[in-house]
């Protein structure tokens, strides 16, 4: 099965669920469960998600504390070290805001076996046209429980809550809990904004999972990095105009370009795991690259979905090392004195750019399109040969493509936060 045709699964599988439970669109919620299901991508502890999906339940207490003593509270689900200083920036300037991983509320225990029943019963129907196995079954049962649940423990917590003038902001509305609680605070006449952690952007060859995150949006307002997401969202997905507001990325205020021509020592910022036979192509190229330029340095940034044993023995003996640690990119680029990169299928892609570097992107794999500069490579000739080229391009018309690059699609010396979220 191609990867499109489990964009179709998907999206009739969230049809079956999509029932309203007290005004949710159930269907949304799971959205991201059933897509892990039907994009083959099952979590290694499924079953201690099952157990949790159905003996506990979140308790929105401090939740509903945040809100009374804030005009603004944003919520994020994933605790990665980029998503947080991404936040931290966001709401650096932000008069009365709170922000919250969802891990750190309280849990409460939940145990309802009518509801069990009717959940496990209601999905083993379903499952009959999808050829879903007993373990997805099971899962998919439990995270219905799990969301009725927390349905039922929102509108008990916010009964009778003074909502004016109050602000729900996901960092992500597409997203399992942050789409049920914007859904939620949206029919109770919260204002919901949704902030972006990726640019929106086609695809060449497959739908990947991550359509989920453009698919599935439900926030009132989408707040972009740059022009060219809200124009991709307007004229190739039908959005709203007035829905989609260009924000930047707090992450990259305006500063000047002055992009290195040097190509001494290099980062990888290898693709995830869906992408690993690409991976593995691009660190072959750069085995035989290193026999014409063997001074040159590369370290590999491994995706978090990949194994650094493997690509560890895959470079034994090369001028290749892994980069160990889990130091953002931001961190490792002003730290390490990288002037050049090589991406594979990233939004790294601009980042490396911001850092004043050249970054090549490898041409056959590519699936995203990426507005960029003419960076392709597809094997060690091709490498070499644009290499060369930025080595004898005019410093200054690089830097000016660079910068018009960075604004257009990142939203470089842009930041709207303080206007979009307090007005």
């Amino acid at each position: 099965m191609t990867d499109n045709n489990y964009f179709q699964k998907y999206i009739e599988l969230k049809k079956k669920f999509g029932f309203l439970y007290k005004e949710i669109d159930l269907g949304k919620a799971l959205a991201h469960d059933i897509a892990k299901i039907t994009f083959n991508q099952n979590s290694a502890n499924q079953a201690i998600e099952i157990f949790h999906n159905i003996f506990y339940k979140i308790d929105f207490n401090q939740l509903k504390k945040s809100m009374a003593s804030n005009k603004i509270v944003c919520i994020y689900s994933v605790d990665r070290l980029d998503y947080k200083y991404q936040l931290e920036q966001t709401f650096k300037y932000i008069d009365s805001s709170e922000i919250w991983i969802l891990s750190d509320f309280s849990w409460k225990k939940s145990f309802n076996i009518l509801r069990i029943l009717k959940a496990f019963f209601y999905t083993l129907e379903i499952s009959c046209s999808y050829q879903l196995n007993f373990k997805q079954i099971i899962f998919l049962a439990s995270r219905l429980v799990y969301y009725k649940n927390l349905c039922d423990q929102l509108y008990q917590t916010f009964d009778k809550f003074d909502n004016e003038g109050k602000v729900f902001v996901a960092f992500n509305s597409a997203f399992t809990v942050e789409n049920l609680l914007t859904q939620f605070f949206r029919g109770q006449d919260v204002r919901t904004i949704s902030l972006s952690h990726c640019i929106f952007t086609s695809y060449k060859s497959f739908v990947p999972l991550d359509i989920i995150n453009l698919e599935n949006i439900v926030s009132e307002k989408l707040l972009v990095w740059g022009e060219s997401s809200r124009n991709y969202l307007i004229n190739h997905f039908g959005a709203s105009k007035d829905s989609i507001e260009v924000a930047g990325n707090p992450k990259y205020s305006l500063k000047v370009i002055n992009v290195k021509q040097s190509f001494k020592k290099g980062v990888v910022l290898l693709g995830r795991k869906i992408y690993e036979e690409s991976n593995f192509d691009i660190v072959n190229i750069l085995k035989k690259l290193l026999h014409t330029l063997p001074n040159i340095c590369l370290e590999l940034k491994l995706h978090l979905s990949l194994d650094s044993a493997i690509y560890k023995k895959l470079c034994e003996g090369t001028n290749i090392s892994v980069i160990e640690g889990k130091e953002s990119l931001n961190e490792l680029f002003e730290k390490k004195g990288y002037d050049f990169a090589i991406v594979n299928n990233s939004t790294a892609y601009y980042e490396a750019m911001y850092y004043d570097m050249v970054c090549f992107r490898y041409e056959p794999s590519e699936n995203e399109k990426f507005e960029g500069l003419d960076d392709y490579f597809h094997d060690t000739s091709s490498l070499l040969d644009r290499i060369s080229m930025f080595q004898s391009t005019s410093s200054e018309n690089l830097n000016f493509h660079v910068e018009r690059v960075l604004t257009e699609a990142i939203g470089m010396g842009i930041n709207r936060y303080k206007e979009l979220l307090e007005s």
